[in-house]
Protein backbone atom coordinates (compact mmCIF):
# COMPACT_ATOMS: atom_id res chain seq x y z
CA UNK A 1 0.00 0.00 0.00
CA UNK A 2 1.12 3.44 -0.89
CA UNK A 3 1.50 5.34 2.24
CA UNK A 4 0.28 9.12 2.32
CA UNK A 5 3.62 10.13 4.27
CA UNK A 6 5.25 9.11 0.67
CA UNK A 7 3.05 12.03 -0.91
CA UNK A 8 3.26 14.48 1.66
CA UNK A 9 7.57 14.56 1.39
CA UNK A 10 6.98 13.83 -2.75
CA UNK A 11 9.22 16.53 -4.40
CA UNK A 12 6.78 18.42 -7.02
CA UNK A 13 8.46 16.64 -9.81
CA UNK A 14 7.98 13.29 -7.96
CA UNK A 15 4.21 14.19 -7.16
CA UNK A 16 4.28 14.95 -10.98
CA UNK A 17 4.97 11.04 -11.65
CA UNK A 18 1.91 9.98 -9.01
CA UNK A 19 -0.39 12.04 -10.80
CA UNK A 20 0.54 10.29 -13.87
CA UNK A 21 0.84 6.67 -12.80
CA UNK A 22 -2.97 7.46 -10.83
CA UNK A 23 -4.25 8.74 -14.30
CA UNK A 24 -3.06 5.95 -16.10
CA UNK A 25 -4.77 3.89 -14.07
CA UNK A 26 -7.63 5.35 -13.76
CA UNK A 27 -8.06 5.00 -17.79
CA UNK A 28 -7.03 1.10 -17.39
CA UNK A 29 -9.78 0.53 -15.49
CA UNK A 30 -12.38 3.36 -16.28
CA UNK A 31 -11.43 4.11 -19.69
CA UNK A 32 -10.98 7.58 -20.74
CA UNK A 33 -14.15 9.22 -19.97
CA UNK A 34 -15.40 11.88 -17.87
CA UNK A 35 -18.56 11.95 -16.37
CA UNK A 36 -19.83 15.51 -15.39
CA UNK A 37 -23.17 15.74 -13.21
CA UNK A 38 -26.01 18.87 -13.37
CA UNK A 39 -28.31 17.98 -10.66
CA UNK A 40 -30.94 20.66 -10.37
CA UNK A 41 -34.65 21.09 -11.96
CA UNK A 42 -34.18 17.15 -12.65
CA UNK A 43 -32.37 16.16 -10.02
CA UNK A 44 -33.53 19.30 -6.81
CA UNK A 45 -32.41 18.58 -3.41
CA UNK A 46 -35.20 18.74 -0.39
CA UNK A 47 -35.45 19.49 3.04
CA UNK A 48 -37.94 18.01 4.95
CA UNK A 49 -36.65 19.64 7.92
CA UNK A 50 -37.20 22.83 6.03
CA UNK A 51 -33.95 25.67 7.74
CA UNK A 52 -34.38 23.32 10.68
CA UNK A 53 -31.37 21.34 12.66
CA UNK A 54 -30.52 20.49 15.77
CA UNK A 55 -26.95 19.64 15.33
CA UNK A 56 -26.00 22.76 13.84
CA UNK A 57 -22.44 21.42 12.80
CA UNK A 58 -19.64 24.56 12.33
CA UNK A 59 -19.09 23.95 8.94
CA UNK A 60 -23.00 24.68 7.78
CA UNK A 61 -24.69 26.28 10.78
CA UNK A 62 -28.27 25.95 8.97
CA UNK A 63 -26.71 27.59 5.74
CA UNK A 64 -27.30 24.90 3.08
CA UNK A 65 -30.20 23.88 4.53
CA UNK A 66 -31.89 27.52 2.65
CA UNK A 67 -30.87 26.47 -0.40
CA UNK A 68 -32.78 23.16 -0.74
CA UNK A 69 -36.68 23.26 -1.30
CA UNK A 70 -38.32 23.07 1.68
CA UNK A 71 -40.86 20.11 1.94
CA UNK A 72 -41.41 19.76 5.38
CA UNK A 73 -44.79 17.00 5.47
CA UNK A 74 -45.23 13.74 3.47
CA UNK A 75 -48.18 15.55 1.31
CA UNK A 76 -45.71 18.56 0.50
CA UNK A 77 -43.21 15.57 -0.47
CA UNK A 78 -45.81 13.71 -2.21
CA UNK A 79 -47.13 16.28 -4.70
CA UNK A 80 -43.84 17.75 -5.52
CA UNK A 81 -42.24 14.55 -6.36
CA UNK A 82 -45.28 13.15 -8.52
CA UNK A 83 -45.16 16.86 -10.12
CA UNK A 84 -41.44 16.18 -10.75
CA UNK A 85 -42.11 12.79 -12.31
CA UNK A 86 -44.60 14.59 -14.59
CA UNK A 87 -42.52 16.75 -15.96
CA UNK A 88 -40.03 14.11 -16.42
CA UNK A 89 -37.64 14.87 -14.12
CA UNK A 90 -34.88 12.23 -12.95
CA UNK A 91 -35.57 11.96 -9.09
CA UNK A 92 -34.40 13.81 -5.82
CA UNK A 93 -31.71 13.75 -3.24
CA UNK A 94 -33.96 13.59 -0.33
CA UNK A 95 -32.18 15.44 2.95
CA UNK A 96 -32.49 18.01 6.48
CA UNK A 97 -31.25 19.16 9.39
CA UNK A 98 -30.45 16.19 11.49
CA UNK A 99 -31.72 15.31 15.31
CA UNK A 100 -29.37 15.38 18.14
CA UNK A 101 -28.23 11.80 17.19
CA UNK A 102 -27.11 12.90 14.05
CA UNK A 103 -29.97 11.57 11.77
CA UNK A 104 -32.47 12.40 9.67
CA UNK A 105 -35.96 12.15 10.95
CA UNK A 106 -37.46 10.38 8.11
CA UNK A 107 -39.65 7.79 9.92
CA UNK A 108 -43.02 9.88 8.83
CA UNK A 109 -42.00 10.24 5.34
CA UNK A 110 -41.01 6.29 4.49
CA UNK A 111 -44.45 5.55 2.99
CA UNK A 112 -44.69 8.20 1.06
CA UNK A 113 -40.94 7.31 -0.59
CA UNK A 114 -42.48 3.75 -0.77
CA UNK A 115 -44.93 5.21 -2.99
CA UNK A 116 -42.52 7.16 -4.93
CA UNK A 117 -40.90 4.07 -5.72
CA UNK A 118 -44.02 1.95 -6.74
CA UNK A 119 -45.60 4.51 -8.85
CA UNK A 120 -42.65 6.71 -10.48
CA UNK A 121 -39.27 6.04 -12.29
CA UNK A 122 -37.41 8.73 -10.03
CA UNK A 123 -34.21 7.57 -8.50
CA UNK A 124 -34.25 8.18 -4.92
CA UNK A 125 -30.95 9.58 -3.28
CA UNK A 126 -31.02 9.81 0.47
CA UNK A 127 -28.69 11.58 3.21
CA UNK A 128 -29.69 9.95 6.26
CA UNK A 129 -27.17 10.59 8.66
CA UNK A 130 -26.22 7.85 11.34
CA UNK A 131 -29.05 5.10 10.78
CA UNK A 132 -30.20 2.70 12.68
CA UNK A 133 -30.22 -1.41 11.49
CA UNK A 134 -34.15 -0.50 11.39
CA UNK A 135 -33.88 2.22 9.45
CA UNK A 136 -31.38 0.95 6.82
CA UNK A 137 -33.98 -2.04 6.64
CA UNK A 138 -36.31 0.14 6.19
CA UNK A 139 -34.49 1.96 3.04
CA UNK A 140 -33.51 -1.24 1.38
CA UNK A 141 -37.22 -2.49 1.52
CA UNK A 142 -38.61 0.55 0.01
CA UNK A 143 -36.18 0.14 -2.52
CA UNK A 144 -34.07 3.43 -2.10
CA UNK A 145 -31.79 4.12 -4.83
CA UNK A 146 -28.57 5.59 -3.72
CA UNK A 147 -27.39 6.45 0.23
CA UNK A 148 -25.19 9.47 0.26
CA UNK A 149 -23.25 8.82 3.58
CA UNK A 150 -20.85 11.43 5.17
CA UNK A 151 -17.60 9.64 6.11
CA UNK A 152 -15.95 10.70 9.23
CA UNK A 153 -14.18 8.88 11.70
CA UNK A 154 -11.92 10.84 13.88
CA UNK A 155 -12.80 11.44 16.76
CA UNK A 156 -11.66 14.88 17.64
CA UNK A 157 -13.56 15.93 14.13
CA UNK A 158 -16.31 14.95 15.02
CA UNK A 159 -16.79 16.29 18.93
CA UNK A 160 -15.30 19.63 18.00
CA UNK A 161 -17.10 20.11 14.66
CA UNK A 162 -20.23 18.22 14.34
CA UNK A 163 -21.55 16.58 17.98
CA UNK A 164 -19.93 16.45 20.64
CA UNK A 165 -21.15 13.15 22.03
CA UNK A 166 -20.62 10.96 19.18
CA UNK A 167 -17.40 9.11 17.75
CA UNK A 168 -16.11 7.79 14.58
CA UNK A 169 -17.51 3.76 15.80
CA UNK A 170 -20.81 5.86 15.67
CA UNK A 171 -20.52 6.41 11.79
CA UNK A 172 -19.13 3.06 10.75
CA UNK A 173 -22.01 1.38 12.69
CA UNK A 174 -24.44 3.50 10.81
CA UNK A 175 -22.61 2.54 7.84
CA UNK A 176 -22.44 -1.12 8.46
CA UNK A 177 -26.11 -1.22 9.30
CA UNK A 178 -26.25 0.26 5.61
CA UNK A 179 -24.18 -1.80 3.90
CA UNK A 180 -25.85 -5.05 5.30
CA UNK A 181 -29.01 -4.19 4.48
CA UNK A 182 -27.94 -4.34 0.77
CA UNK A 183 -28.07 -0.82 0.25
CA UNK A 184 -25.97 1.45 -2.20
CA UNK A 185 -23.57 3.65 0.00
CA UNK A 186 -21.33 6.25 -1.69
CA UNK A 187 -19.26 7.44 0.98
CA UNK A 188 -18.32 11.17 1.22
CA UNK A 189 -15.29 12.29 2.55
CA UNK A 190 -14.89 16.24 3.26
CA UNK A 191 -11.18 17.33 3.67
CA UNK A 192 -10.68 20.06 5.69
CA UNK A 193 -13.36 19.50 8.02
CA UNK A 194 -11.43 20.25 10.80
CA UNK A 195 -11.43 24.00 10.20
CA UNK A 196 -9.58 24.10 7.18
CA UNK A 197 -7.19 21.87 8.50
CA UNK A 198 -6.41 18.01 6.80
CA UNK A 199 -7.29 15.77 9.99
CA UNK A 200 -8.54 12.39 9.88
CA UNK A 201 -9.19 12.13 6.03
CA UNK A 202 -6.61 9.29 5.45
CA UNK A 203 -8.69 7.68 8.34
CA UNK A 204 -11.87 7.99 6.13
CA UNK A 205 -10.46 6.39 3.10
CA UNK A 206 -9.25 3.82 4.74
CA UNK A 207 -12.30 3.22 6.55
CA UNK A 208 -14.61 3.57 3.36
CA UNK A 209 -11.97 0.46 2.16
CA UNK A 210 -13.09 -1.65 4.04
CA UNK A 211 -16.45 -1.78 3.06
CA UNK A 212 -16.17 -1.85 -0.46
CA UNK A 213 -17.78 0.96 -1.94
CA UNK A 214 -17.93 1.45 -6.09
CA UNK A 215 -17.16 5.16 -5.67
CA UNK A 216 -15.80 7.84 -2.92
CA UNK A 217 -17.59 11.37 -3.20
CA UNK A 218 -14.59 13.88 -2.26
CA UNK A 219 -15.86 17.33 -1.00
CA UNK A 220 -13.65 20.20 0.40
CA UNK A 221 -14.48 22.83 3.23
CA UNK A 222 -16.30 25.81 1.94
CA UNK A 223 -15.66 28.91 4.59
CA UNK A 224 -19.05 30.20 4.67
CA UNK A 225 -20.32 33.31 5.65
CA UNK A 226 -22.53 33.59 8.90
CA UNK A 227 -20.80 30.30 10.13
CA UNK A 228 -17.95 29.48 13.12
CA UNK A 229 -15.71 28.73 9.97
CA UNK A 230 -16.41 31.96 8.00
CA UNK A 231 -12.91 32.63 8.18
CA UNK A 232 -11.35 29.04 7.92
CA UNK A 233 -8.73 28.36 5.27
CA UNK A 234 -9.30 27.01 1.97
CA UNK A 235 -7.43 23.26 1.34
CA UNK A 236 -4.32 23.30 -1.01
CA UNK A 237 -5.36 22.20 -4.28
CA UNK A 238 -2.08 19.65 -4.11
CA UNK A 239 -4.34 18.27 -0.52
CA UNK A 240 -6.95 17.12 -3.28
CA UNK A 241 -4.29 15.71 -5.91
CA UNK A 242 -2.85 13.74 -2.89
CA UNK A 243 -6.02 12.14 -1.53
CA UNK A 244 -6.73 11.21 -5.24
CA UNK A 245 -3.56 9.86 -5.82
CA UNK A 246 -3.56 7.48 -2.73
CA UNK A 247 -7.01 6.44 -3.14
CA UNK A 248 -6.28 5.73 -6.47
CA UNK A 249 -3.48 3.93 -6.39
CA UNK A 250 -4.52 1.90 -3.37
CA UNK A 251 -7.76 0.98 -4.83
CA UNK A 252 -7.73 1.69 -8.67
CA UNK A 253 -10.87 -0.34 -8.87
CA UNK A 254 -12.96 2.28 -7.01
CA UNK A 255 -14.30 5.32 -9.05
CA UNK A 256 -13.69 8.69 -7.98
CA UNK A 257 -15.69 11.79 -7.64
CA UNK A 258 -15.87 15.57 -6.72
CA UNK A 259 -19.39 16.64 -5.54
CA UNK A 260 -20.92 19.61 -5.07
CA UNK A 261 -20.01 20.82 -2.10
CA UNK A 262 -16.15 22.60 -2.49
CA UNK A 263 -15.15 25.80 -3.03
CA UNK A 264 -15.73 26.60 -6.72
CA UNK A 265 -12.16 27.20 -8.28
CA UNK A 266 -10.84 25.85 -11.84
CA UNK A 267 -7.26 25.08 -9.50
CA UNK A 268 -9.13 21.94 -7.64
CA UNK A 269 -11.11 20.73 -10.60
CA UNK A 270 -7.41 20.70 -12.65
CA UNK A 271 -5.56 18.54 -10.17
CA UNK A 272 -8.27 16.25 -9.92
CA UNK A 273 -8.30 15.92 -13.74
CA UNK A 274 -4.87 15.41 -13.68
CA UNK A 275 -5.05 12.39 -10.93
CA UNK A 276 -7.49 11.04 -12.93
CA UNK A 277 -10.88 11.81 -11.49
CA UNK A 278 -13.53 9.83 -12.54
CA UNK A 279 -16.68 12.58 -12.13
CA UNK A 280 -16.91 15.86 -11.50
CA UNK A 281 -19.90 17.92 -10.00
CA UNK A 282 -20.79 21.22 -12.00
CA UNK A 283 -17.34 21.74 -13.21
CA UNK A 284 -15.99 24.83 -15.24
CA UNK A 285 -16.34 25.65 -18.56
CA UNK A 286 -12.31 26.13 -18.77
CA UNK A 287 -12.20 22.25 -17.27
CA UNK A 288 -14.20 20.84 -19.57
CA UNK A 289 -11.46 22.11 -22.29
CA UNK A 290 -8.74 20.89 -20.28
CA UNK A 291 -9.77 17.81 -20.26
CA UNK A 292 -11.03 17.19 -23.94
CA UNK A 293 -7.69 18.99 -24.93
CA UNK A 294 -4.99 18.22 -22.31
CA UNK A 295 -5.97 15.00 -21.23
CA UNK A 296 -8.15 13.31 -24.16
CA UNK A 297 -11.37 12.61 -22.43
CA UNK A 298 -14.75 12.11 -23.53
CA UNK A 299 -17.29 13.87 -22.03
CA UNK A 300 -20.28 12.37 -20.53
CA UNK A 301 -23.18 14.94 -19.01
CA UNK A 302 -26.01 13.99 -16.86
CA UNK A 303 -28.88 16.07 -14.79
CA UNK A 304 -28.36 14.77 -11.51
CA UNK A 305 -26.50 13.70 -8.46
CA UNK A 306 -22.42 12.16 -9.10
CA UNK A 307 -23.59 9.51 -7.30
CA UNK A 308 -25.53 8.14 -9.56
CA UNK A 309 -24.99 5.88 -12.42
Amino acid sequence: MLKFAELQTATAAALESYYETARKLSEQHFGKTLKVYYPGRDFPSVSITGSFCAQNCLYCNKHYLQQMEALTTPEKLEAFAFNLARRKGKGLLISGGYNTEARLPIEPFLPTLAKIKRETDLILNLHPGLVSEEQAKAFAEIGIDEISFDLVVNDEVIQKVINPNLTGKDYLRAYAALKNAGLKVAPHIMLGLFFGEMQGEIEAVKAAFSFDPKLIVFLALIPTKGTPMAAAPQIAPAALGKMLVFTRMNRPEIELSLGCMRVRKREYETIALKAGINRLAVPKHETLAIARDKFEREIIKANYCCTID
